[in-house]
């Protein structure tokens, strides 16, 4: 580990890009093709959601699978700047377990950040990356080239085709940050409200025992754990579960919003229809791969799209797109958890005329 991060994020990348293996060859489109594609998602997204941009939106980009671990880890790693930092302050590990514990405990965190982070490089096709760590990065959008082209081709689409379906969704994202001025500052502040609830809930005599358990007990169980998150969620207090369930009603508005998109603007479009067909259809037959995916948190993804989808489906049905986009009058408009379930509670409370 360097520069006394808790967390081995060398360990991590190198986890990542072995597990992510090797790629074949991209995608034919080259620079302008992708831009022409990438100009035309906008201008329909733009069309049907009615939301303005008070920035800019960023221009696609095709990555490999080594590029995006990289940007995905220094995400991560800015992310979970404050927490190291603060676990570092909180003070040692008491006893002989000091070294050895921040040893085994940076080395777990990095095989867990680097399986989840390989595992989503080698599935992964579009991404809006934007920056929750309170820096001005400005955002971006990466399509995964090899994935992008081996997913075109197990659906028997068109790569341009498939490539233009991809950023309806992540073009969508683009416009919700772009047209929301307080959305990217609601997400950090959650992260950073967060942070705050673990520095609450650090009990370094609970870490230590936890650990103790861990170095001394079967390894494999301990790696086992590591991987599926069980020793983070052990350490987590309510406090952070009630942020962590904020969180995740937002994530499920933004990418549930996102889909509802995607559907409207290609509803007249029989081949983008049989698309997302063909998709679903992929998503459901994902097997061991969705478990594993499951395990390590990163099934939550597909829950939000699907919850978020079927409250957005419902709330435009009722009230139009106007409607919907109550949820972006503030942070107080965002649905609760429960809402989400019942979109017409939320109706109810936003006050969006039918």
């Amino acid at each position: 580990m360097s520069g006394g991060s808790t967390v081995d994020w060398g360990l991590a990348g190198k986890v990542a890009r072995t597990v992510a293996g090797g790629e074949r060859s991209g995608l034919a489109l080259g620079r302008a093709g992708l831009q022409s594609i990438g100009e035309r998602t906008l201008a329909d997204v733009l069309a049907y959601t009615g939301l303005e941009p008070r920035a800019a939106t960023p221009a696609p980009e095709l990555v490999d699978r080594r590029a995006w671990i990289a940007a995905n880890l220094e995400d991560l790693r800015g992310l979970a700047e404050p927490l190291e930092r603060l676990i570092a302050d909180s003070g040692s590990l008491p006893g002989p377990l000091a070294p050895l514990g921040r040893g085994a405990l940076g080395a777990a965190a990095g095989v867990e950040a680097g399986v989840a982070v390989g595992y989503a490089a080698r599935r992964v096709v579009g991404q809006l990356r934007v920056a929750l760590d309170g820096s001005d990065r400005p955002p971006g959008l990466m399509i995964v080239s090899a994935n992008a082209r081996s997913v075109a081709e197990q659906i028997g689409a068109g790569e341009a085709r498939f490539v233009e379906w991809v950023l309806l969704h992540e073009q969508t994202h683009a416009v919700q940050f772009a047209a929301v001025p307080w959305l990217r500052g609601h997400l950090s502040g959650l992260l950073r409200e967060l942070i705050e609830a673990a520095s609450a809930d650090i009990d370094l005599g609970r870490i230590a025992g936890c650990l103790k358990r861990a170095l001394f007990s079967d390894p494999r169980e301990t790696l086992g754990k590591a991987l599926r998150g069980e020793l983070t969620r052990a350490l987590a207090g309510p406090r952070q579960a009630e942020l962590l369930d904020r969180i995740q009603g937002t994530m499920s508005v933004l990418e549930g919003y996102a889909e509802h998109v995607m559907d409207a603007a290609t509803a007249a479009d029989a081949e983008l229809a049989a698309m997302r067909a063909n998709l679903d259809a992929r998503r459901a037959r994902t097997g061991l791969g969705a478990a594993i995916a499951r395990a390590l948190g990163l099934g939550m993804k597909l829950e939000q799209y699907e919850r978020g989808k079927r409250f957005c489906d419902a709330v435009a049905e009722r009230a139009g797109i106007e409607g919907l986009n109550r949820v972006w009058d503030g942070p107080e408009a965002l649905p609760t958890l429960a809402e989400l379930d019942e979109p017409e509670s939320w109706l109810a409370r936003a006050g969006a005329p039918a």
